[in-house]
Formats: structure tokens, sequence, C-alpha cells
């Protein structure tokens, strides 16, 4: 019966904020949509599991730590080179199983694989890498200032936490962008279908961490607490995500197109960047670091026993995530205005 309670307690969380990000939406898509990336979105840690099982199993080298243990181990070219390796390889089965994943959930439908073909044709799918390698520049900013001032900076924080933090991120970002890429109308949208997908893996590990601990009642502080953290780094990402798939539109009328400057020369000729194409990347590269900076403090929050810090780190994630979605409504409009 206690059980039931717990189970309850949480699914009525999750309709409690499913709700509230529902109504923020000044154009939100029909609920079966909704329905049908949330329902993709509580399986979302399966590419987790099978990235832990590969590495554990098959690719040590790809694993929270060991992936960064190149920089820390041989010179700078070679550490670094070795590193790009892994990353490349870790990247390419996260694609790959997330893709899998989402074709057999969707029952197979064409537009999903449309969608991947589509995504898997854009640099920005990789994002996972300028990323992780920001995070692979602080280790070794680490292992020098080890050196200098005899002070680390905890290489498990950074090399684990943040890492796997990134990883889920990056997958839950996958999902919207593999399910329901086609279907964006504005950036609202692309928030609202990220919070689902965020909303849906914080309710399943939520699940899954109360029953693996064998005490359900964790399930009570985690829906309040792990909920909010998981959806409001999902909608930041998914505001800088919405940003760059309009990307285009709003170089064009923001005058976007004269702050990104096309590199000139051998590097412009060879790439042949664009100016909206400029736009796009720098919006997707620093939506996946914000997303990852927020959920990554929390967890590390969580890690040295100081919960009650996160609390007001929600509440002000909360209030961004709704001035992200007054920001894309204005975005929106001013591009019906063109």
């Amino acid at each position: 019966m206690q059980s039931l309670l717990y189970v309850t307690i949480l699914a009525g969380a999750t309709l409690f904020w499913g709700y509230i990000f529902y109504k923020k939406d000044y154009h939100p898509q029909p609920i079966k949509v909704l329905l049908q990336i949330f329902g993709i979105g509580l399986f979302a840690m399966l590419p987790v599991f099978a990235y832990k099982y590969i590495y554990q199993n098959y690719l040590p080298i790809i694993s929270e730590f060991e992936i960064f243990r190149p920089l820390l181990d041989h010179g700078l070219l070679t550490g670094f080179t070795l590193f790009l390796f892994n990353l490349i390889l870790l990247t390419i089965i996260l694609l790959t199983v997330t893709g899998l994943m989402t074709v057999i959930f969707t029952l197979f439908r064409k537009d999903t694989a449309l969608n991947i073909r589509s995504a898997l044709k854009k640099i920005d799918e990789l994002e996972l890498i300028p990323v992780s390698v920001m995070i692979g520049l602080l280790i070794y900013l680490e292992k020098i200032s080890e050196g200098i001032f005899n002070v680390p900076i905890v290489q498990g924080v950074i090399g684990s936490i943040l890492f796997l933090t990134i990883i889920e991120e990056y997958i839950k970002h996958l999902i919207v962008r593999f399910v329901d890429d086609k279907k964006l109308r504005d950036i609202d949208d692309a928030i609202t279908l990220s919070v689902m997908v965020g909303l849906a893996f914080a309710t399943s590990e939520t699940l899954i961490y109360a029953i693996s601990a064998g005490d359900l009642s964790l399930i009570i502080y985690r829906s309040f607490l792990t909920l909010p953290i998981h959806l409001v780094a999902s909608g930041i990402f998914g505001y800088y995500y919405g940003l760059a798939h309009f990307a285009k539109p709003i170089t064009a009328v923001t005058g976007g197109d004269q702050t990104y400057k096309v590199p000139t020369g051998l590097i412009g000729k060879v790439f042949k960047f664009k100016r909206s194409q400029l736009y796009e990347e720098e919006k997707m590269s620093k939506g996946l670091l914000l997303a990852t900076l927020f959920h990554g403090t929390a967890n590390i929050l969580f890690e040295l026993n100081l919960a009650f810090i996160v609390v007001p780190i929600i509440v002000l994630g909360l209030v961004l995530l709704s001035y992200m979605y007054k920001e894309g409504h204005t975005m929106y409009r001013l591009l019906r205005a063109h």
C-alpha cells in the first residue's frame, strides 16, 4: 500500500510539472505528440545503460574518467589526439544506440528515419565533442594548478560527474531531434518537447534509483528535486536548440548575420561557412554547455551533501526557463512580422 502511495506521488509530480510547462507554451504541440515524446523519453536511460555496459565489458577507454586519462598520461598533442579518438568513438555509439531506440519506439515510422538522416548530416549533432573538449581543458588546468599550488580540484568530479551529465543531456536532446525535429513551429516547441523528454527521463531514473536502493521513500524528495533539475536542464538546451533550428530567419531578421563573421582565406574556402551556420553552432554548443553546468552543479552539490543549496538553484532555473519562454515568444512574433 505504501509503495502505491509513493508511485502515486511520483505520477502526480510528473503530471504537475508537465502541466505547468504545457501551459507556458504559447502554441503547444498536440497532446498526442507530447505524450509520444514523453513515452519515448521514459526509455532514455537505455542508451546510458548501453554505454555503461559497453565500456564495462568491451571498451574501458570510453568510461567516464578513462576517456580523459590520455590528457594526464601523455603529452599535449598525443593526449589530445587519443582523447578525441575516444570521444568520437563514444559519440558514434551514443548516436547509434539512441537512433535505434528511437526508431523502435516510434514503431519504425518513416519520418523518424528521415529526421535521423537529416540530423546526422549536420555537424551540430556532434556538440558532445566541443563541450567535452572544454572539460578536457579544465582537467589540463587542474593538472597544472596541482603542480603550482599543490591544491587538487577533484579530477573525479570533472571527469565523472560532469561528463556523465553531458551524456545524459546529449541523449535527451537526440530524442527530441530524432522524433520531432521537423514539427518545430517556434522556439517554444523546442523548449516544451525538451522539457517533456527531461521530465520522462527523470521519472524513470527516480523509479530505477529508488528500486535499486531498496527505499521507495526516496521517490518523495526526488519528485521535487530530481524532476525539476532534469526538466530545467533540458529546457535550457531546448531554448538554444530552438534558436539554432531557426538560425536562418533569425540571423536575417535580427542582424545576426553581421554579428557572426564568416572566416575568410583558406579556412573559409575549405569549410564554406555561412553566417547562419556559425550562429547555429554557437547556440548548440552554448545550450549543451549551460544545460550541463546546471545539471552538473546540482549533482555535485548532492555528492557533497549540500542538497539544501539545490532548492534556490532550482527556483532560479525555473525563473530562467519562464524568461526563455517569453524570449522565444518575442522571437516568434518578430519572425512572423517579417
